[in-house]
């Protein structure tokens, strides 16, 4: 009997610990971003969530990503600890005496937590300052690796036509 009736008890303190413990931060480990010829850009991110971000805000992210889907991302898969996706004309590319200039944009990781703040769950999950590492690949093969980076700046690559 005691059983039947501590259960719900037992259940809300659980649920009040989920919301009264402080969550860590997102840690981003690495992102590999594939400028395709077009303008679109491939992205695989590596991430770390801690167990309250993976138990309650990945769930609740998943419908958020499939909404996405036909907009200007393409979500290929998504795991508790990796997202590959493509983002349709991330790069701007501008042809010019017979060179095609390609130019990623400058992404502020503070400017992504303001985005996800705006969530319903976005003040249970905090983005680590930092990035782990970025390796950009251009249609030519060029690679451009960074470390420990707070703000992805823009990168600009001229690849002669053949």
């Amino acid at each position: 009997m005691f059983y039947r009736s501590a259960l719900p008890v037992i259940v809300a303190i659980c649920l009040m610990l989920l919301v009264v413990i402080p969550a860590g931060a997102a840690t981003i480990r690495h992102i590999d971003a594939t400028v395709i010829e077009n303008g679109d850009m491939l992205i695989v991110a590596d991430y770390s969530l801690d167990w309250t971000e993976e138990a309650i805000v990945y769930p609740a992210a998943l419908p958020l990503l499939s909404g996405m889907l036909g907009k200007n991302f393409q979500v290929h898969s998504v795991t508790p600890d990796n997202v590959q996706l493509t983002v349709k004309n991330l790069v701007w590319v501008r042809q010019k005496q017979g060179t095609t200039m390609y130019e990623t944009p400058a992404i502020s990781l503070a400017n992504a937590q303001k985005e996800l703040d705006k969530l319903w769950f976005g003040d249970m999950i905090t983005l680590d300052g930092s990035l782990g590492s970025l390796t950009i690949r251009f249609p030519d093969g060029k690679t451009v690796e960074y470390q420990d980076l707070t703000v992805i700046p823009s990168f600009k690559h001229a690849v002669a036509s053949p």
